[in-house]
């Protein structure tokens, strides 16, 4: 009957006249108040309150609007790297770790990889002495290479039928022909870059 914390939050921007896709993670321990619940690491607004009150706590903190939001679960995460033919990653370290009780396990060598889901999810999800921040930075590096991945040839030939599969695998509000107008944009956008940046705090 738990609804689940959110692992990752983000908050995607697109500014249309620019054609520039920004993205700011959230850390979900960050300290917040969550309305009707007091003070509490945002990632609990999820499973106090679903998508709704996430993203409700997320625009109190930030002091903006939110007009779409899109919810994908480990599962779903792994089937859309799949499904755009996996990703291609500078994995920067060695990393190790295991977690019986989640049964995770977590082993990747350095260096330049290319990543199903599987192991895709092995490298966003991985942490050591850097704590959130260090993943963090991983899952930024991990959409700037979905971002290259998006605009490369093979996908834009294709990316309305991608959307069409992918959307079957999140919960949002978007329409499937907001979801490739999305996609375009992030195509345009990549000549620029996907730029990232952090929630401050302590």
């Amino acid at each position: 009957g738990d609804a689940g914390r959110s692992d990752t939050m983000f908050v995607v921007m697109y500014d249309p006249k620019n054609e520039q896709v920004s993205l700011l993670s959230v850390p979900r321990d960050t300290r917040v108040k969550i309305p009707g619940h007091g003070w509490e690491k945002i990632n609990h607004s999820f499973a106090f309150g679903g998508y709704k009150l996430a993203q409700r706590t997320v625009e109190e903190l930030l002091g903006i609007r939110i007009k779409h939001h899109i919810v994908i679960d480990i599962k779903g995460f792994q089937r859309i790297v799949d499904a755009v033919g996996g990703i291609d990653i500078a994995v920067e370290k060695r990393m190790f770790y295991e977690d019986p009780y989640d049964n995770l396990v977590i082993d990747l060598q350095p260096g330049m990889q290319h990543m199903d889901g599987r192991t895709a999810i092995q490298y966003v999800r991985y942490r050591d002495e850097e704590g959130d921040i260090g993943r963090i930075k991983r899952q930024q590096h991990f959409m700037q290479a979905m971002q290259e991945k998006l605009s490369s040839p093979a996908i834009v030939t294709s990316l309305p039928n991608l959307i069409k599969e992918v959307n079957a695998l999140m919960e949002t509000d978007m329409s499937a022909s907001e979801m490739v107008t999305l996609g375009r944009a992030m195509q345009k956008a990549s000549k620029q870059g996907l730029k990232t940046d952090t929630v401050p705090g302590t």
